[in-house]
C-alpha cells in the first residue's frame, strides 16, 4: 500500500465542535451545564441506575430535562464527546488518517469492556440523538479525509463511510456488552473497519495491531 508520509502527509487537523452559543443563551447554557455536571457525578458514583430526575432537581430541572431519557441523552453525548476529545489528544500528532481511525475504533471498543453501563447508554440514545451522531462524525470525518488523501482509504461516499464506521464500532461494542469478552476485540474491529475502507488485509492487520498511545511497544 502506498503511503504518503513526510512532507506530503497531512498532520492531524481535527478540532472539537465549535462553541457557537450567543450571549443570550449563555445563562441557560450555564444552568444546563450545572445540571449535566451533577448528572455526570451521579453517573460516576452510581451508574446509569442513579440517573433519576429527583436526584437532579434543583427547581430548574424541568426547564432543561423533562424526562430520564433526556438526561441519558445529554449524559451520553457529553461522555461520547469527552472520549472523542481524549482520543484526539493522544492521536493528533499521528499523521496517518488510517492509524488515527484505528485508534478511535479501538478506544471506543475497549470502552465497552471497561464501562458497559456507559456503552449501553451510548447505544440506546445514539439511535435518536442527532447531536451525538453529529459530534462523533465531526471527529471521524477528518481522519477519513486524511486517509483518502494519503492513498489508504478508497470509498465511494463520505457520509456512507462515516455511517459504516460508526455502525461497525457500535456493533462491536454491543457484542462485548451482550455476549462478553472477545479476545482482541478492539484489534479485530479496527482491522475489519480498515479493510472495509479499502486498506489491504495485511496493512489493516498491521495498523490495527500497533500499540495504542500510552501502551508502549
Amino acid at each position: 500500500m502506498e503511503r504518503s508520509h513526510g512532507k506530503n502527509a497531512t498532520p492531524g487537523t481535527r478540532k472539537a465542535p465549535a462553541n457557537t452559543l450567543t450571549r443570550g443563551h449563555k445563562k441557560k447554557a450555564r444552568t444546563r451545564r450545572q445540571l449535566l455536571d451533577a448528572a455526570l457525578r451521579i453517573y460516576a458514583r452510581a451508574g446509569v441506575g442513579g440517573l433519576a430526575l429527583n436526584t437532579l432537581d434543583d427547581g430548574t430541572l424541568y426547564n432543561d430535562f423533562r424526562s430520564r431519557e433526556q438526561v441519558l441523552e445529554a449524559v451520553g453525548l457529553e461522555l461520547a464527546v469527552q472520549l472523542s476529545e481524549q482520543i484526539l489528544t493522544v492521536s493528533e500528532a499521528e499523521e496517518s488518517g488510517a492509524e488515527r481511525l484505528s485508534i478511535a475504533v479501538r478506544t471506543f471498543t475497549n470502552k465497552a469492556r471497561t464501562d458497559p453501563d456507559w456503552t449501553r447508554v451510548l447505544i440506546t440514545v445514539i439511535r435518536y440523538a442527532e447531536g451525538m451522531r453529529s459530534a462523533l462524525a465531526t471527529y471521524l470525518r477528518a481522519d477519513l479525509q486524511a486517509g483518502r488523501r494519503q492513498g489508504d482509504f478508497h470509498y465511494a461516499h463520505e457520509e456512507m463511510a462515516l455511517s459504516m464506521v460508526i455502525s461497525a464500532t457500535l456493533g462491536a461494542m454491543n457484542l462485548l456488552v451482550e455476549e462478553g469478552e472477545v479476545e482482541r476485540a478492539d484489534r479485530i474491529a479496527a482491522e475489519m473497519v480498515l479493510q472495509a475502507l479499502g486498506v489491504p488485509p495485511g496493512d489493516a492487520r498491521r495498523i490495527a495491531g500497533l500499540p495504542l498511545p500510552g501502551e508502549g511497544g
